[in-house]
């Protein structure tokens, strides 16, 4: 009989703990926050700005824009939760949006939270070139929900290898790695528009500069590799047989478009004092267009060509790294390869900048050009 009690008991109390673990979430109780842009006030406060879809029916408006200012996430969330019909969260969170003035200060406490409350690793974060405020409350007719617009954008360029990937994962890996420097889509609002008007460069949780996507292009292409990615630079027409070429004493130039089919990089350390890296990079790709018309014919005549666009990266790279040397950042990671391979010398963040500033490099592109796309 006694056990029978306690087995009835035990029946009882089962489901009350099960249930009372975690609140059940109800879709139709949530505001599904997609986008949130962040900027700081005078007073060193932070305006938060989200935008979530509208899920009613008996309403017309298809976003909900709601702005809050605190010190805190937990602070903003609660100031939200307040002016909203149905609790605010951020599982859906597609991307978080940084005003300059904001990352110049240093954002690793606002990121850093990120990381640890429920929006896991997914997001996309992104620098904007004003305040977060104007672009998140913006009325895009043509775009609909402007979180997801935005998330598929990055998502496609990244996809496409115009962009480095840029998500919370990987700038909070970027920013406690001793060799690397983070980097994030640099985005603003032009009218009722959205650009990605490049690639916004960290000096580890600070906004330093940013540069144009042609030039993120060698950062992507020396730190990692490419399988489908897009550039276009222009070459000396000399040499290339262009039969409408005008004779002139000033050399002609030729905007030339490829895509590269993939690529390859080797960075060797072949100094220690002061450090110089020998970089060679070797890159198949696929002629797309060209701005004059070449005998593609003639084999010498596409590797004439192939040779002036080894030479033209080669130029374009040093420029870059010398730019980057200046502003005292390392987005491309060669903190990293001194690291891994001179495992001798004890290696710290502060002290590598100082010797990256003296860092000598010297870039070997060879370019095969195996598909030729155009057509007379």
């Amino acid at each position: 009989m006694r056990k029978g009690w306690q087995w009835m008991l035990l029946a009882m109390i089962g489901p009350l703990l099960i249930s009372g673990c975690e609140p059940t979430q109800i879709l139709d109780e949530t505001t599904l926050i997609t986008v949130m842009g962040f900027d700081v006030l005078e007073d060193n406060r932070i305006r938060a700005t989200a935008s979530a879809p509208v899920v009613s029916s008996l309403v017309s408006q298809k976003e909900q824009v709601v702005s809050a200012t605190d010190t805190t996430l937990n602070g903003i969330m609660n100031k939200l939760d307040l002016q909203l019909d149905r609790r605010p969260k951020l599982g859906q969170l597609r991307i978080a949006l940084y005003s300059k003035e904001m990352a110049k200060k240093g954002m690793i406490e606002f990121v850093g939270v990120m990381d640890r409350v429920e929006v896991g690793l997914r997001p996309y974060l992104g620098i904007v070139d004003g305040k977060s405020y104007d672009l998140v409350q913006a009325d895009y007719p043509t775009q609909g929900n402007i979180g997801l617009y935005l998330y598929y954008t990055i998502y496609k360029n990244v996809r496409g290898e115009q962009l480095p990937s840029s998500t919370l994962h990987e700038f909070m890996r970027d920013y406690y790695s001793e060799g690397n420097d983070p980097y994030l889509p640099f985005i603003e609002r032009k009218g009722n528009d959205i650009n990605i008007k490049g690639v916004a460069l960290f000096k580890g949780d600070q906004y330093v500069d940013w540069v144009k996507p042609e030039q993120a292009f060698y950062i992507k292409l020396v730190r990692d590799q490419f399988r489908a990615g897009f550039f276009q630079l222009s070459i000396p027409t000399a040499g290339l047989g262009i039969q409408d070429q005008r004779k002139s004493n000033k050399q002609e130039t030729s905007p030339i478009a490829l895509e590269t089919i993939n690529s390859k990089k080797n960075i060797k350390l072949v100094s220690q004092h002061p450090p110089t890296f020998d970089v060679s990079v070797e890159i198949k790709a696929r002629l797309d267009e060209m701005g004059n018309k070449p005998d593609l014919e003639n084999t010498e005549i596409v590797k004439k060509i192939e040779r002036e666009v080894d030479r033209k990266m080669e130029k374009e790279m040093r420029e870059l790294v010398a730019l980057l040397q200046k502003k005292g950042v390392d987005p491309m990671g060669f903190g990293e390869h001194y690291r891994s391979q001179n495992r001798s010398a004890h290696f710290e963040k502060e002290k590598w900048r100082e010797m990256y500033k003296q860092a000598k490099f010297r870039f070997h592109v060879k370019t095969q050009i195996i598909r030729l796309s155009i057509t007379d």
